[in-house]
């Protein structure tokens, strides 16, 4: 199962950084035959279509053809059959051989939480074009995986399966499944003798609400997902359904996700109010940052979480675990985790990344507390504690405050500074001072085009936001993840993303937008 879900994760990639994309452009339009084999409980559901419309495959040739190397409509078809090839042939799969034959106009990936504690239940469901081609190809596409299969037959369908994977093929639909139970349940609902995802109320209203001309959508029941008891909701949320479109100014991402206030705690009604709020901390990330994201009430948020779980055995694992982690951190650390550090996240937090190496993160964690002289005392309270445990205290001056310096024995270091209501953490002190020395020169990522243009196509700039900017953000990455000097070349011509999530009087809108140069 492992070499399968690889490989549609490798599609998934390539058609979302505009390289398998381009198969777009040579396949009819398709309803959503996927969905009709996926299960009623299924939680999250992602769906990519190989043919939208005629005005869709117009925007989407135009991206394309910015990038090197795809504007040549001739040579586009090879072109993209060669990066996939290469992409998958490193996870040891012909695409010329065993996929492009019989892949047909759509790729869906279905999943459900498992029972229990047990992983969750996942479906890949890929059309088939081409049936004969398929069966021919599937030997192949199985066969070096080491796996011991069982036949069976169930409403007329031949079955593989084995405990790690099992696979069936429909007349018009590939199905692989990470159980036999699962699979099972994918024929049952495809024969109308269960309920299918088509089927639920619940998904078809909540795919009415994003354009129906879209490349890609995304669907997830959030309540289903945490495993919570039918009917209730999670932080005042029920289900959420995204669509991916495309545009002359890029690809769009739009959609919604409903909030019911009188089924909400307090906590949860608190953080939706913030996310009316616009982000400042882009004023205090240097102009140097690759990526970031802003969420606003963390602290609120967190508290409703573990509030809901508290009473779902199925993570009470990770509950125990969490409260073996305060335990730690008050003995060890004399850090009070609710009273010392949950309250500098209750208004707007933000994580800025710079580089990713051997070395580790380089980056900032951005805190603008509600209160900020209990933030100081909270700091002060957490370097007393930590003092007092052994670990060593530096301090200096620097852009009119203090950077402060804690080295944890056997831990690390980290370092914090607090200027202007806004807390500034990070591993060591020369990333805090990055976002000092930026912001007192005000070379910052807010007055960034990069970081402004985005945003400015994408509506209303308020609440929850990730921004990345893509060529930026592989060069830092560039230590840890390598991705080939020619997909490298391909996602150094793509621009911009930047995800808006903004609360109104009963829902949170989300709108999206990745650039291509």
């Amino acid at each position: 199962m492992r070499r399968v879900v690889v490989a549609v994760t490798a599609l998934f990639v390539a058609l979302g950084g505009a390289v398998v994309v381009g198969y777009l452009l040579l396949f009819s339009a398709l309803a959503d035959r996927a969905a009709r084999a996926a299960p009623a409980d299924t939680a999250l559901y992602v769906n990519a279509y190989l043919q939208p419309s005629a005005g869709q495959q117009i925007n989407l040739f135009g991206l394309i053809g910015r990038i090197k190397g795809f504007g040549d409509a001739a040579t586009l078809e090879s072109k993209i059959d060669e990066v996939a090839g290469r992409l998958l042939g490193q996870i040891g799969i012909d695409y010329t051989a065993d996929v492009r034959p019989w892949l047909g106009a759509q790729i869906a990936l279905a999943v459900a939480p498992g029972a229990g504690g047990s992983p969750p239940s996942v479906l890949v469901l890929a059309a088939v074009k081409d049936t004969a081609s398929a069966r021919t190809a599937l030997p192949s596409l199985f066969g070096s995986t080491d796996i011991s299969f069982t036949q069976e037959t169930l409403r007329g369908r031949e079955l593989m399966t084995s405990d790690t994977m099992s696979y069936a093929m429909f007349d018009d639909l590939l199905v692989v499944a990470n159980t036999p139970e699962r699979l099972r349940a994918a024929v049952e609902a495809d024969a109308d003798v269960a309920p299918s995802l088509a089927d639920s109320t619940t998904f078809t209203a909540a795919m009415r609400t994003v354009a129906s001309d879209h490349v890609a959508s995304v669907y997830v029941d959030l309540p289903r997902a945490a495993r919570l008891p039918d009917g209730q909701q999670l932080g005042g949320f029920g289900t959420a359904a995204l669509a991916l479109t495309a545009d002359a100014d890029g690809l769009h991402l739009d959609g919604t996700a409903p909030f019911r206030a009188g089924d909400a705690s307090n906590e949860a009604r608190a953080a939706f109010a913030l996310g009316t709020q616009s982000s400042t901390l882009a004023g205090w990330m240097p102009r140097t940052t690759g990526a970031e994201i802003v969420l606003f009430g963390a602290a609120q948020s967190f508290e409703d979480l573990e509030a809901s779980l508290a009473g779902n055995s199925a993570f009470a694992p990770a509950l125990d675990a969490l409260n073996q982690l305060r335990a730690i951190a008050a003995l060890g650390l004399g850090i009070n985790f609710n009273r010392d550090l949950l309250p500098l996240f209750d208004g707007e937090g933000a994580v800025a990344l710079q580089s990713l190496d051997a070395d580790g993160f380089h980056g900032q964690v951005f805190l603008r507390p509600s209160d900020a002289a209990a933030a100081q005392e909270s700091l002060d309270r957490v370097r007393s504690g930590l003092a007092d445990r052994g670990s060593r205290v530096t301090t200096r001056r620097l852009a009119g405050t203090t950077l402060t310096s804690v080295a944890v024995p056997q831990i690390g270091t980290v370092a914090y500074a607090l200027q202007d209501g806004v807390v500034i953490l990070g591993l060591d002190a020369a990333d805090v001072a990055a976002g000092l020395e930026a912001h007192a020169a005000s070379e910052t990522l807010a007055s960034d085009d990069r970081y402004k243009e985005p945003f400015e196509l994408t509506g209303a700039h308020a609440g929850n936001e990730l921004w990345a900017d893509i060529p930026t953000l592989v060069d830092g990455l560039a230590g840890i993840f390598d991705p080939g000097s020619e997909l490298r070349d391909i996602l150094h011509q793509i621009g911009e993303l930047a995800i808006i999530a903004t609360a109104t009087d009963d829902r949170l809108e989300i709108n999206g937008l990745l650039t291509v140069r």
